[in-house]
Order: C-alpha cells, then structure tokens, then sequence
C-alpha cells in the first residue's frame, strides 16, 4: 500500500502521471546498450582465442569482416548509452531538460575523410596496421553520418537531448527489429508463392536442382557457377521478383517504419520542422545500423564505405520527410503532404534499390541478352545513376534544411495573438 505524502493545504493532491513513452525509451536503450555491448565483448574475445590458439604452422584467417562487425555491434551499444541515461533521469526524477545544441558538434563532421582514408591506408599496409581497422571502422561511419545528418540538422533550434538520442536509437534499434521481421516474413511468403508456381514448371525446377547442386560443390568453377546464376536471374518472373521485392516492397515498408520516433511523438504536436529534424535523425540512425553490418566486407571496405554514403543519404532525406509529413498532417491537418512526402520516399529508395538491382544483374551475359540493347545500356548506366541520386540526395538534405530554417522565421515572424 502507498502511502501519498500530505498535500499543502487548500491543494488537491494530484499523482504524477506515468510517462511511458519515456520508460519504454528508458527500457529499450538500456536492454539495447547491454545486449549489444555483451555481443561485441563475448564475439571479440571468442574471435581472438580463435585466432591465437589455433594448431601450430596452421594459417590464421585473414578476414577481418567479423572483426568490423563486432565492433559496429559495440558501436551501437555505445550510442545507446546516452538514451538510457536521459530518459533515466527523467524517470527518476532528476534534471531532464538538457539541451542538445547541435551546431556545437558540427565540426566533428568534417573529420570525415580521415578515417576513409586511414582505413585505405590499412587495406594495402603492413599486418600491423589491420589491429587498428575496427576502430577505424566505427570513426569512418560515425563522422559520415554525422556529416550527412549535419545537412539535414544545421541551425536549427536546439532540441531536447532526451529526444535526440531517443530519436538515433529508434532508428538504430527498435525500426531494423521490425522491418527485417517484416521483410523476412515477405520474403517466406514470396518462396510460398515460388514453391506453388515451380510445381507447373519442371524445367525451371529442374534448372533451380542444378543450381543448387553446384553451390554445395568444392571447389566451384567461378565461371560455370556465375554462368548459372545468370540463366537463373535471366528468367522474367525471377528477374520481376527481384525488382518488385526490392525496388516496390522493401521501401513501401522501411519508409513506414523507418520515422517511428515521430510516430510515438505525434501526440506531443510536433510542428513541422520537429518532424523533418526527427525523422532524418532517425534515418541516420537506420542507415548507420546498416552500414556497420552490411558495410563491414573488410576486403571492399573502402568501395563500399563511399557507397554506403549514397544510401545513407537516401535514408535520411526520405525519413526526413515523412516526418515532416506527418507532423504537418496532425498539427496543421495537411494531410495531403503527408501523402506526397510518403511517395516521394518511396520513389527515392525504390529508384536506389532497382538501380542497384539492375547493375548487379547486368553483370551476368544471360541477363544482358534478356534485356536487350536499351536495358543493358540502362544496366550499364546504374552505376552512374546512384552516383547522381546520392549526390542528388545530399543536395536535396540542404534545400530542405534550408525550407525548414525559412518556415521557422516566418513562424517566429507572424504576430502574437493579443
């Protein structure tokens, strides 16, 4: 039984109302933190027994990507440290209203560079110089997304910190958690579907047999094995699959789940520019998780670290708009740019994901014959064209911190109600 203090006299004592958008903050980034870093410590050290106990005169793995892996684990980890210690603070009672000036951490931007090419640097080094990728890994990520998101975030006004890092972890934790189950469970619906179809066609269950067949071979021909996959992704409904899955499912779901910090803030009447801050943070939240999974291939590291820019600038600009479109629609009842911003990130990932599509498939004879002289010219050109998106992207980060920055003085300009 709980015993309410007295109130003063002639006050009504009032409970204090749970905040539970703050616990769950405060549950999730502290599970998050431990899980995450345990991952990274247990991975690491069983990685380096591994590599230090193994049989005399037999070859240690020279592959680091596990290593890299591991430490963008940790990394996570780390960043959701200062989730759990805000809204913990809050919970407790104590201080809250710490402010993030984000102008203040700018600078740490534009150190992007370095880590890029110290991590080109140890790629083609001496042996010595591969103890130090790990970190390098974790500094390269770290300053391009914050340079990306520096775009998207400059000089606008300072927001609650609590908000902030619960904004990154969402985006870093909670939305890859719901996305990748949704797209597996897609994805096993589709092979359902596959499973159905390859019972009316026993020459392309036949051809799949045979695939599959001299992948469990050792040692695989490189040049039978890409000559089989070809004719394989040369099949119409397989090659429809792939885009559709990809280029029209994928985004239609991340876009959705990707700006879930707003979603849970929506009740807080975010104005617009909340929205877009928010969203765009969680963005780089998400594509940050990515690029420490996806983009630890320690052997391609530097090609796919440039690259992975593009898609993170895909990422935050498409989840900063929809947050702006969503706070617009329940602050402001503009339901209609809520409905442009959403399609038009989809149209941005769905573009970046069938051009990528495209310019893997294109690399297989079988698939350039199928497609033609138009199509493989488009294959040929995809490379160029997510250059450009990217590029175009990051300019689009600019102009649209630009509008915010021009909406919030307009706003802080109109006349005061009397």
């Amino acid at each position: 039984m709980t015993i309410l203090p007295e109130a003063p006299k002639g006050q009504a004592l009032v409970p204090v109302k749970t905040d539970w958008l703050n616990l769950g903050q405060f549950i999730f980034s502290t599970l998050g933190a431990v899980l995450l870093l345990a991952a990274f410590l247990v991975s690491t050290g069983v990685m380096l027994l591994r590599d230090n106990l193994s049989l005399p005169g037999a070859p240690a793995s020279p592959d680091l990507s596990p290593y890299l892996f591991a430490a963008g684990l940790g990394f996570a980890g780390a960043l959701m440290v200062p989730s759990a210690l805000y809204s913990g603070k809050k919970l407790f009672g104590k201080s809250s209203q710490a402010v993030l000036h984000w102008d203040r951490l700018r600078w740490l931007s534009y150190l992007f560079p370095i880590p890029i090419l110290l991590g080109f640097a140890i790629q083609n080094g001496p042996a010595w110089s591969k103890a130090l990728f790990p970190i390098v890994h974790i500094l390269a990520n770290g300053f391009g997304l914050l340079w990306l998101l520096d775009a998207a975030r400059r000089h606008l006004p300072p927001e609650s910190a609590r908000r902030v890092w619960g904004s990154l972890v969402s985006g870093l934790g909670l939305t890859p958690m719901i996305t990748f189950t949704l797209e597996i469970l897609l994805l096993i619906g589709i092979g359902l579907i596959w499973v159905v179809l390859l019972q009316t066609q026993p020459d392309f269950r036949q051809d799949l047999l045979n695939l599959a067949s001299r992948l469990q071979q050792t040692p695989v021909d490189p040049q039978i094995l890409q000559r089989a996959v070809g004719r394989f992704a040369a099949r119409p409904g397989v090659m429809a699959t792939l885009f559709v899955y990809m280029a029209v499912l994928i985004p239609i779901i991340e876009e959705l789940f990707k700006p879930l910090a707003v979603w849970l803030l929506l009740g807080r009447k975010l104005q617009p520019w909340e929205g877009f801050s928010i969203g765009a943070t969680a963005g780089a939240g998400y594509a940050l998780f990515e690029n420490l999974t996806v983009g630890s291939a320690a052997d391609i590291w530097t090609v796919v670290m440039v690259s992975r820019l593009g898609t993170a600038a895909v990422h935050i600009l498409a989840s900063g708009l929809v947050g702006w479109g969503l706070a617009s629609a329940f602050t402001e009842k503009r339901y209609g740019r809520l409905i442009g911003a959403y399609l038009a990130a989809v149209f941005l990932h769905g573009t970046w994901n069938g051009l990528n599509v495209l310019s893997t498939l294109g690399e297989f004879p079988a698939v350039r014959s199928l497609l033609g002289s138009f199509g493989t010219s488009l294959a040929a050109f995809a490379p160029a064209g997510l250059v450009l998106l990217g590029a175009g992207c990051f300019v689009g980060l600019l102009r649209a911190n630009s509008r915010v920055r021009r909406a919030i003085m307009a706003q802080e300009n109109l006349p005061s109600e009397v």
